[in-house]
């Protein structure tokens, strides 16, 4: 008897470690949950968590290789008016050259081949081209499909062709928080990235665009990467994250004397969504900061932004001959 009251007990706790070390055996429920592959909940409020990559070619490597921490460099010292108010509104005057070609940049913003950038980015263009392909390990230029102009605000929306990998799009933030932001693009048509400071708001009028007028956010820039001085063109349609890596707009100006950037507000990106049928996935309420995102880091962030074509270049073509 004592001997079968040894034997029922050894069975009991075979079946028991089975279960807990997920053996053969275990039960349904159990084996459902631990190899569901499920990703864990976000990281809430005031946490923080690292950027996530998925896998893909990577382009622009040669210029960027070298973005990491502590890359970015000040040019505050180039930048005489940099202590001057904001004025509550504003001009920002047209191109005054007349230029054969131009180069801006634009990012993914909803499923692959839906892209946001800045109107004059795009507005009278005859051809325009975003380098989101790829190409014998380089960026190929993919014609855009179809453009959407915002009808006053310095905002736009393109379409093209799928590319050869599904990158991740930016998730737009509901509302713009006073703080810091950094900005990501192709000034003098060369990957770059600006971290800056927020200053406030602005009404702006854009010149030789008739009914143009908007509510942009003006910001003081803090550091750049890479290290060149003077202005910022090119930048423009790049995109503006906060420190949770949610887009709270797109470039749209600047001023080299005085170090600014002016960004059109994401009221004015989620209207040309909605006048081009298209939709963007909106970012947590309040997510979690990415540990990049910080003064010294967020030449990494950026970085991996430009690699995986999230953030690309867009080739205007203005005139033939």
């Amino acid at each position: 008897m004592r001997r079968l009251l040894y034997i029922i007990v050894g069975i009991f706790v075979v079946v028991d470690l089975a279960y807990r070390i997920n053996l053969p055996g275990q039960s349904p429920r159990q084996s459902r949950d631990q190899s569901s592959g499920l990703r864990q909940p976000p990281a809430g409020p005031g946490e923080v968590r690292r950027q996530e990559r998925r896998p893909g070619p990577k382009v622009w490597t040669k210029l960027t290789d070298d973005w990491g921490p502590g890359a970015a460099v000040s040019k505050r010292h180039e930048f005489p008016a940099y202590d001057d108010p904001v004025a509550p509104v504003g001009t920002i005057r047209g191109r005054s050259s007349d230029p054969k070609r131009t180069v801006g940049s634009a990012f993914a913003i909803a499923e692959n081949g839906v892209w946001l950038t800045a109107r004059h980015v795009v507005d009278g263009c005859l051809e325009v081209g975003l380098q989101a392909g790829l190409r014998r390990g380089k960026p190929a230029t993919l014609p855009a499909d179809k453009i959407i102009i915002h009808p006053k605000a310095d905002v736009a929306l393109m379409t093209s062709s799928r590319t050869d990998y599904g990158r991740e799009a930016f998730q737009l933030a509901g509302t713009t928080a006073p703080g810091e932001a950094f900005h990501i693009g192709f000034p003098r048509g060369q990957p770059g990235t600006v971290h800056s400071r927020f200053l406030g708001q602005k009404r702006v009028r854009h010149q030789n665009v008739e009914g143009s007028e908007e509510d942009a956010l003006v910001w003081a820039e803090i550091s750049r990467v890479p290290d060149f001085s003077g202005a910022l063109g090119g930048i423009s349609g790049g995109v503006v994250v906060d420190r949770t890596g949610a887009v709270i707009g797109t470039n749209s100006a600047g001023n080299p004397r005085r170090g600014r950037l002016i960004t059109s507000q994401t009221t004015a990106l989620k209207d040309v969504l909605r006048q081009s049928g298209q939709r963007a996935q909106d970012a947590p309420a309040r997510g979690a900061a990415i540990a990049e995102l910080n003064a010294r880091d967020y030449p990494s962030f950026a970085k991996a932004a430009i690699q995986d074509r999230r953030v690309v270049r867009v080739v205007c073509v203005r005139r033939r001959g």
